[in-house]
């Protein structure tokens, strides 16, 4: 009883009980009649049922596993062994002084496979010499202490956040509800509110939750026991986190679903495919949080104006945990410049890249006809690619480095960006966007950290990597004058071996072709210059510019592409800025006329002297 004292028990109640079973555990160690261990054993469980409304520990164990007599007095032994601080002891003792283990059946059971490899640890000995101690976990849930343990994270509730998928959490708890669910799989980025779904869903369930970080798991085996037996006797459901592997997740989720109704995996991981034994799989996708949800969760944290909620989820992108994490960190009377000291804080931490998630097809570009040609042909090639290597032998020339190289060149607003937004989404795949003006760092080794740090975010999360105006990162090395051109010309040696080494899909993106390093085309797969539209291919981009629902009148579209020789950026600048001086009237040629006056002075060119229909745009 020492040892229970000593711990804090919370309540007083469980006092007696407790001595009832170290005082049972010793009769039973002392007696050779059976039939008075079984009268006793039944007198311990009356006891139990009268105190039932106390919640005792022990009880809720018993209930929740659905513990035969036999393994309750096992557990009981175990415990007792514990709380007395004597040495536990094994199988074959027990049978040797416990008339109860005689049953040579029941006992062959308890040491092949048995429910209470879930309460007791095998770590010691197996078969007869394994021991009776009770697992850590299980001793400090019946005294009431931190039941978190070995990566195993338990939460008894979860603070009432606002359910921003609110559709989402409705057809998880549908299909849980009708089906005999075992998996649920929710895929989403780091900070996406993954967790906060699922935890809400199990809260609605009468549930706790248990977090679990997959790729922290040695020994899942045993990991798993201890796993299932503390959801059980909490009544939680496990939230198996995943964002750096799945293999562990699933060998652990194989493991413990037998005695759980469901469990979770929330993962980054895209398009995973997971070979679950017997197991129900369910897949559900968190997309990104758009301004109306980013309000929601500004508006939970904060006691701000409407005006400056809408700044803030409007002008930052941030995840739900970003919003989070901001919100934290600034105290409870911050005001708008404090926030957004801190938000500008956080994007500075991971600034030499942006993940983006583009939303262009094929169909939307409208350009030339080789343009379009050869953008498909690129996709088709890194569609097949992998497959083509492995089924016809050509891997074996391609030992290391099997992705794809591609160079964007021509004039700005030509299209460049918007295609390669283009390839990844009809692949399949984020861009992450590389901002070259910080890449460069004055100190030697710094820039080639950098590189390797950007080559390995991309591969991590299975972007295509895009270098914008590349000539600046990709240029042609110098003759070697200074040790500053020797730093510049390793630094592009280090640049040539992480992009040869690269498995997936660069893009670099330049107006100067001439200034590419040859190095850098020579690992190219593919070069595409990009031209300013001829005059038909101008007038359809006004038409698909200014949309149907933009009210106008006799716009001459005809006249607009064979007359303004520009390029697509400025076209949809010059429709977008016309449709805000119309201010809600219909769009006329005045308005488009104005605003081509203002992309003219924009680019510092000469403004063409036009008269049309007595309006002049000079």
């Amino acid at each position: 009883m020492n040892f229970y004292k000593k711990n804090n028990a919370p309540y007083e109640e469980i006092f007696d009980h407790i001595a009832d079973i170290c005082n049972l555990m010793r009769f039973c160690f002392e007696s050779d009649n059976l039939e008075e261990v079984i009268k006793a054993f039944n007198y311990l469980r009356s006891c139990e049922d009268m105190t039932s409304e106390i919640q005792l520990p022990m009880v809720l164990i018993r209930k929740r596993f659905s513990l035969s007599g036999f393994e309750y007095m096992c557990l009981m032994l175990a415990l007792a062994s514990a709380l007395e601080g004597k040495g536990s002891p094994t199988f074959f003792e027990a049978a040797e002084h416990y008339p109860f283990f005689q049953n040579a059946e029941v006992f062959a059971s308890l040491v092949e496979n048995n429910t209470l490899k879930y309460l007791l640890d095998s770590e010691k000995g197996c078969g007869l010499s394994r021991h009776f101690q009770i697992k850590s976990i299980v001793l400090n849930f019946i005294i009431k202490k931190n039941i978190s343990h070995n990566n195993i994270f338990f939460n008894t509730y979860i603070k009432k956040y606002p359910i921003i998928y609110k559709d989402l959490y409705q057809r998880i708890l549908n299909f849980i509800s009708a089906n005999s669910v075992s998996c649920i799989f929710i895929e989403g980025k780091t900070g996406s509110g993954r967790r906060v779904l699922a935890s809400q869903i199990c809260k609605e369930l009468g549930k706790n939750t248990v977090t679990v970080y997959s790729e922290d798991i040695e020994n899942i085996s045993e990991f798993s026991e201890n796993l299932v037996g503390l959801c059980v006797m909490t009544e939680s459901v496990p939230l198996v986190i995943a964002d750096a592997e799945i293999k562990n997740a699933v060998k652990l989720i194989n493991l413990i679903t037998d005695f759980l109704p469901f469990v979770f995996i929330c993962s980054s991981i895209k398009d995973t495919k997971i070979s679950l034994q017997n197991r129900y799989l369910m897949y559900f996708k968190i997309g990104a949080i758009d301004e109306s949800k980013r309000r929601c969760i500004w508006n939970y944290y904060l006691d701000f104006n409407e005006s400056d909620i809408k700044i803030l989820s409007s002008r930052y992108r941030l995840t739900a945990g970003q919003i989070a994490g901001v919100c934290r960190n600034c105290n409870l009377n911050a005001d708008m410049k404090s926030l957004i000291s801190e938000i500008m804080l956080l994007n500075s931490e991971n600034s030499l890249s942006q993940i983006i998630h583009p939303m262009f097809r094929i169909d939307d570009l409208i350009a030339d006809e080789h343009i379009i040609t050869v953008l498909n042909q690129i996709i088709k090639t890194a569609k097949n690619l992998s497959s083509l290597l492995v089924k016809y032998g050509f891997d074996k020339l391609f030992p290391y480095g099997r992705g794809l190289g591609i160079l964007f060149y021509g004039a700005s607003g030509t299209g460049k960006t918007m295609s390669a937004y283009i390839l990844a989404s009809e692949l399949g795949l984020d861009v992450m966007k590389v901002d070259l003006s910080r890449i460069e760092d004055k100190y030697i080794g710094e820039t080639e950290k950098r590189i390797s740090e950007i080559f390995e975010k991309a591969e991590e999360n299975n972007c295509l990597l895009f270098f914008d105006e590349a000539d600046s990162l990709f240029a042609k090395r110098t003759e070697i004058s200074d040790s500053h051109d020797r730093h510049a010309n390793g630094q592009t040696a280090h640049l040539l071996q992480k992009m040869e080494e690269y498995d997936g899909i660069v893009v670099l993106a330049t107006n100067l072709n001439s200034n590419i390093d040859p190095a850098f085309k020579r690992r190219l797969h593919f070069t595409l210059e990009f031209f300013k539209p001829d005059a038909e291919t101008r007038m359809t981009l006004w038409r698909r510019f200014i949309p149907d629902k933009m009210p106008h009148e006799d716009l001459d579209f005809k006249f607009l592409g064979e007359t303004f020789e520009l390029t697509p950026a400025e076209i949809k600048w010059a429709a977008l800025s016309a449709a805000v001086q119309a201010d809600g009237s219909p769009m006329t040629m005045d308005h488009i006329f104005s605003a081509l006056k203002y992309e003219y002075e924009k680019s510092n060119l000469a403004i063409p002297k036009i008269n049309y229909k007595n309006i002049q745009l000079q």
